[in-house]
């Protein structure tokens, strides 16, 4: 139980989650007493999720948005009027193991350099199968999982910091944070969050992984998650491959963008042959139309952060596999090229890394 002023608020982002709401809100009014308040921020929902709030859990404060800005705006939204410094931000179809709460706020307490903590995610219809735990920050420009699809049992539970966080669920200390609006709402959604983080991280805060802390993780947003969708949306194609454009011209020093260049360009090669074989190629005609178009802001926005950062891009950025989902390379000779240029990408992080 916590008490007094460690109570944080549970904010609560939300669009289009009716179907989600009595099990999530029913669970976060469960544990109504670890809260100092319930704050949903609706995302300018255009079915009826506030309805069903306001008629089965008359104690939650409600925040309606004027128009869907994603869930960066809806985040920096909670932030402004959360009740309290430490905000416990969960998607529409997360619930909490009774003692996550509790365990996030120790977490961060007994770490003062920690801006953000964030719980081990199951799946809520396969609780014993970790999704994530932690979020690391591939060079290639790209969030990656920690201990994906594994099982929970025998695995490591000591806290430790990690280079993102997915903002499925996650605690904030607000008075910590570099920025008081950290979320870019020009992206809208996707990788939002991977800037976040590792912006947090090259401006001075630390980014906890905490495996004690649970939560359980359902279907996502009709649409969009391709656990509802079971595909790729035109949405998902258009910001994915924008904002991983914008996230790198942002957040690398110019040396980085100079030593990891020709990985970049085999990268986007192997992104074109993936956009021609999906037919995905108006998406990405339109993200390069978005970035020139917005080339002037996205300057203005990368001299903001390299003027403040305190950390070079060898601390936040790691090697590993390429990235790429399993279902977007088919085939032997697709996952020969994927295994091939993985290698090849390892070995050259090896070199480059000193460089940046």
């Amino acid at each position: 139980m916590l008490g007094g002023d460690a109570k944080p608020t549970l904010c609560i982002v939300n669009y289009n989650g009716a179907r989600f709401m009595v099990g999530t809100v029913g669970a976060a009014v469960a544990l109504a007493e670890q809260f100092a308040e319930i704050l949903l921020v609706d995302n300018a929902s255009t079915d009826d999720s506030v309805a069903i709030v306001q008629r089965n859990f008359p104690s939650v404060r409600i925040l309606r948005m004027n128009d869907n800005r994603g869930p960066g705006a809806a985040r920096n939204a909670g932030l402004r009027v959360a009740l309290s410094s430490r905000i416990l931000f969960i998607d529409n179809d997360v619930t909490l193991s009774p003692d996550c709460t509790g365990t996030l706020v120790a977490a961060l307490a007994a770490r003062p350099t920690a801006a953000v903590a964030a719980p081990r995610i199951l799946y809520a219809n396969n609780p014993s199968v970790i999704q994530y735990d932690g979020a690391g920050s591939h060079f290639l420009g790209v969030m990656t999982l920690e201990n994906p699809d594994v099982p929970a049992a025998g695995t490591d539970l000591g806290v430790r910091s990690t280079q993102s966080v997915i903002t499925c669920a996650f605690m904030v200390d607000r008075d910590r944070l570099p920025d008081k609006e950290p979320f870019d709402e020009s992206f809208f959604i996707y990788l939002e969050d991977h800037d976040f983080g590792v912006r947090m991280r090259a401006l001075g805060a630390e980014i906890l992984a905490v495996p004690k802390a649970v939560g359980f993780h359902g279907d996502g947003t009709a649409g969009l998650s391709i656990r509802a969708e079971g595909r790729y949306s035109s949405m998902r194609v258009f910001c994915l491959i924008r904002n991983r454009w914008q996230f790198i011209l942002k957040n690398y020093s110019g040396r980085s963008l100079l030593v990891l260049s020709p990985l970049f360009l085999v990268y986007e090669l192997a992104q074109m042959i993936i956009v021609v074989r999906k037919g995905w190629w108006r998406e990405w005609v339109h993200a390069v139309q978005w970035i020139f178009s917005n080339w002037s802001l996205i300057m203005d926005k990368r001299r903001a952060v390299q003027s403040r950062r305190t950390r070079p891009d060898r601390d936040l950025l790691s090697g590993g596999d390429i990235p790429f989902r399993n279902e977007l390379t088919n085939g032997p000779a697709e996952r020969f090229l994927r295994h091939a240029f993985s290698a090849f990408a390892a070995a050259y992080w090896r070199g480059a890394a000193h460089l940046i």
